[in-house]
């Protein structure tokens, strides 16, 4: 992993969830599902799949794996992901509008999934966020460097460059 500079910011709140109800509910008519069928399917409650779809329920990653499977389309796909460095895990710095000075670092293929990652996190810590209307921030700030690349870099070793060993 390498660092990566840049000032652009993926912003997620209620247009996130926008997107991705758009996109459950295209799949789910898609495959001629009702969301009683669709929830059954998936094991989700029904009351919690309507929500999502009315964007009134924040889906989390564990749902939205679901999903997947049932529409056969990756999280990315229903997430809208754009994928950084060709998919490939990145280094993201995740944090609320409300605590700029608490940032914390995830693993994932792009912004929005490092969001769902930082969200899982805070499931799992039990804890919940400074209000739902909560807006965050990711950036990106590492990605990662191939053998190729560090040899494009530096000069090559050779035995003048190996320590010396004690006779």
């Amino acid at each position: 992993m390498r660092f990566y500079e840049t000032d652009n910011l993926e912003h997620i709140g209620f247009d996130f969830y926008c997107d991705i109800a758009n996109n459950i509910v295209k799949a789910r008519k898609d495959m001629g599902l009702t969301q009683k069928e669709l929830a059954k399917l998936a094991g989700i409650k029904e009351h919690r799949l309507v929500g999502i779809e009315n964007v009134k329920i924040r889906i989390d990653l564990d749902d939205l794996e679901k999903l997947s499977k049932v529409f056969e389309r990756t999280v990315d796909w229903l997430i809208d992901a754009e994928l950084d460095y060709g998919g490939k895990d990145c280094r993201y710095l995740v944090w609320p509008d409300s605590l700029p000075d608490f940032k914390l670092y995830m693993n994932a293929p792009s912004k929005r999934m490092a969001f769902l990652r930082y969200d899982k996190k805070f499931k799992e810590c039990g804890v919940t966020y400074t209000s739902g209307r909560e807006r965050f921030y990711v950036k990106l700030v590492g990605v990662p460097v191939s053998k190729q690349e560090i040899q494009n870099k530096f000069k090559k070793r050779t035995t003048e460059d190996l320590p010396l060993e004690p006779d």
